[in-house]
């Protein structure tokens, strides 16, 4: 590998983010070299980008939703292959990964988290992390394979919806992909709440009930959902969660709080509700977002609002904290 370095997106301190040459990587045992085709940008590389996270590290280079190309061989797949980094970084050991559910693992880390994402030209991930995608697929969708497979595990959390009514609070990309998955799943009905001009208008375009986003009023008895995915988490949205589930509805939250909010444990009593959280996604819920995207049953480009060169990630940083599109993606050399 060349000592010269490469481009990256650079969080180093306060809110300070830097398009610029960061260190190339250097080979390590389990890893492979990917040459970055698309990253996308979402709200926890804003927490991040804000010094809000509490493990990410000045100089770290972000991005854990990204796709593309094998610079060398694996003994499963040929160098060139398309890929997704599955940014998980579960320790394989502990109890919760001998169950089967890393996602949850006792020591859990992420790349663009814990160590180096995917946000530069060249970087390095978890060999047997890496997932195939079909030729077919094109890799500016397969993008959206991270936060889908974020929107897979939720539904399925929430049990089954088909034939069921389901709310969601919030419709940034992970809101308007879990209600695109509750749909696909079989929901009757589907309403999504969202103070935001600009995102409600992304609920009606993409034909979903938008629903009143007071967070003081109570939603009339035949509004109420059988199943609520909170995708907010805003603390002041979270006093509304509730209000929004039928009686013995589930409640599925989906959105990371900064901390600890209040929660109504009386009402979840006497109405028999059930609270569900859930984390991030497991191996299955990657294969299956892979297939959504491959056969077109979700239409990754409805979800893209802008493509921007990763030499121009502050900016897109910005225009995110601004509030402005959906998903914004990166573009790199691997396209």
């Amino acid at each position: 590998m060349a000592s010269d370095g490469v481009q990256g997106l650079s969080w180093t301190g306060g809110r300070d983010v830097v398009a610029a040459t960061v260190d190339p990587p250097s080979p390590e045992d389990g890893w492979s070299l990917v040459e970055m085709a698309y990253v996308g940008l979402c709200g926890t590389d804003l927490h991040i980008c804000a010094g809000e996270h509490p493990r990410a590290r000045p100089g770290l280079v972000i991005g854990h939703e990204v796709v593309g190309r094998l610079m060398e061989s694996t003994p499963a797949l040929p160098a060139g292959a398309p890929v997704f980094v599955n940014p998980l970084l579960p320790c394989a050991t502990c109890r919760l990964c001998r169950m089967g559910r890393p996602n949850v693992c006792e020591h859990l880390g992420f790349l663009g988290i814990d160590r180096n994402g995917g946000a530069a030209e060249l970087f390095l991930a978890p060999t047997e992390q890496l997932v195939a995608l079909p030729s077919s697929l094109e890799l500016r969708l397969a993008a959206l394979v991270e936060p889908v497979a974020v929107a897979v595990h939720a539904v399925h959390r929430g049990g089954p919806v088909s034939g069921r009514r389901v709310h969601v609070l919030g419709a940034g990309p992970i809101g308007l992909l879990v209600a695109s998955c509750a749909q696909l799943a079989g929901a009757s009905a589907v309403s999504i709440s969202e103070p935001a001009p600009e995102r409600a208008a992304a609920v009606t375009a993409l034909g979903f009930d938008l629903a009143a986003a007071t967070r003081t009023a109570t939603p009339s008895v035949e509004d109420r959902a059988d199943v609520v995915f909170d995708c907010t988490g805003h603390p002041a949205a979270s006093p509304s969660v509730l209000r929004w589930a039928a009686t013995g509805g589930t409640v599925v939250t989906v959105g990371s709080y900064p901390g600890v909010v209040g929660l109504d444990l009386q009402d979840v009593m006497f109405r028999e509700l059930t609270v569900i959280g859930t984390r991030a996604y497991t191996p299955g819920d990657v294969a299956e977002a892979v297939a959504l995207l491959g056969q077109g049953a979700i239409d990754a480009s409805r979800f893209i609002s802008d493509v921007m060169a990763l030499t121009d990630g502050a900016v897109a940083i910005e225009r995110l904290r601004a509030g402005g599109g959906l998903k914004v993606l990166l573009q790199g050399p691997a396209t």
